[in-house]
């Protein structure tokens, strides 16, 4: 159910066909975000040699990015009751290009990461507003809707490591690694500024009422699922950032090659879920998330302490494989909250998910500085296995039903 701002009765959901062209206007847009989530793991290396500094340094630049998307997420539900779908859209996507050509211009580090912190903000929004919308709309019968939406953010996040490797490695600056995503997000919106959108009202302005409604529904669930997301996102996150430094300096891989293995990383999370939401069919996703979350945390471990290149290149991709389900089968569970109450979780859910992808990437990039790359990548494996510890903490309130007032 959905209330139309400017109506005095309650309407249903709109019909299939309109909320689908509603939605289909998102899709192109949604390719830059994705593109602009890897802009940091893709371009580091080549940022760090231009501005001769080491690893302690070059991670600030992921943490700029989701300091800004962990305030963009919490400000959504705030600017839902404000604003209208296309003036969030649009206006964002105005902020997202100018920040992200100013980021591509600036001449020193601390200017770059200024902009680069507005460009994590607009693009927080952009890629979490769309959802939002969507299951504001559609409710219960959103999943094929965000299925096609989130497909287009992948072809964005597999396509960015290989556009940007493509322009390093054939003698272009890391700069129009920047600049072009901030063209092209003008003419891939405009979809979006022709469109017609519900305007949807109820739609509680997250805070501390609010919250407190949260914790009374389920404590124990909420408290379990936003550590879990907050530890998989910085692990996600720590490990796209530090990859290709890792092939580059300790098993001498060309940056072309380096790209190509952070990109087939991102092609196995893609494909890896879409082989698991075919097997949520089947398998208890309780059990899926269990398999997944042990799987991927040795192969954290064992990949970086393996001594064959070739070996690595397959193992990273394979992590990938099994790092696919977990983040998907995490943020299903917002469903099993009130529905008036399932923008703020999933705004909050986000925004948790943005601050560890702030965190951890800085102090695996600490490690690697000062104890050496190998063990900084196999300290990844440690907030895999702690969300691993929060789905069992969890284990009462992730298989069956949720009664209210569960703790």
């Amino acid at each position: 159910m959905v209330k139309l701002l400017g109506s005095t009765t309650e309407h249903l959901t709109p019909p299939a066909k309109q909320v689908a062209r509603q939605t289909k206007a998102f899709y192109p847009m949604m390719i830059v975000p994705g593109i602009v989530l890897l802009l940091a793991p893709s371009t580091v290396e080549t940022i760090m040699e231009q501005f001769g500094f080491r690893e302690s340094m070059g991670g600030l630049l992921q943490i700029t990015y989701f300091a800004g998307g962990v305030a963009g997420a919490l400000l959504i539900t705030h600017l839902m009751q404000r604003f209208t779908v296309k003036e969030i859209a649009i206006s964002q996507v105005l902020v997202l290009s100018v920040s992200l050509l100013a980021t591509s211009l600036a001449p020193w580090y601390p200017l770059l990461l200024l902009f680069f912190v507005v460009a994590g903000f607009a693009n927080g929004i952009l890629i979490t507003f769309p959802g939002v919308y969507v299951t504001g709309v559609c409710g219960e019968s959103s999943h094929h809707q965000q299925s096609l939406l989130y497909g287009f953010f992948a072809l964005g996040v597999v396509t960015g490591p290989l556009l940007s490797g493509l322009l390093i490695n054939n003698g272009h600056s890391w700069r129009w690694a920047f600049a072009i995503p901030a063209l092209m997000i003008i003419p891939l919106s405009i979809p979006v500024a022709l469109a017609s959108f519900e305007r949807l009202d109820g739609v509680k302005k997250l805070s501390r009422s609010v919250l407190r409604e949260i914790l009374e529904f389920n404590r124990l669930l909420f408290l379990g699922l936003l550590i879990a997301i907050l530890l998989y996102i910085a692990a996600e996150s720590a490990t796209s950032m530090w990859l290709i430094t890792f092939l580059r300096e300790e098993h001498g891989i060309s940056l072309a090659t380096a790209h190509w293995t952070l990109t087939a990383l991102w092609v196995a999370i893609t494909v890896g879920r879409w082989i698991c939401g075919y097997l949520s069919r089947k398998v208890d996703p309780y059990t899926l998330l269990i398999v997944l979350c042990a799987v991927s945390g040795v192969l954290l471990i064992v990949t970086p302490l393996t001594g064959s290149s070739a070996s690595v290149m397959f193992l990273y991709p394979a992590v990938g494989l099994f790092f696919s389900g977990i983040y998907p089968f995490l943020i299903g569970y917002v469903s099993w909250f009130p529905s008036e109450l399932s923008s703020s979780v999933f705004t909050m859910f986000l925004a948790a998910g943005a601050a560890g992808g702030a965190v951890l990437p800085y102090f695996v990039g600490l490690v690697n500085q000062f104890f050496g790359l190998v063990w900084g990548m196999c300290s990844i494996a440690m907030p895999v296995f702690g969300v691993l510890a929060c789905i069992y903490w969890s284990r009462h309130h992730v298989t069956g039903g949720i009664t209210e007032g569960a703790v």
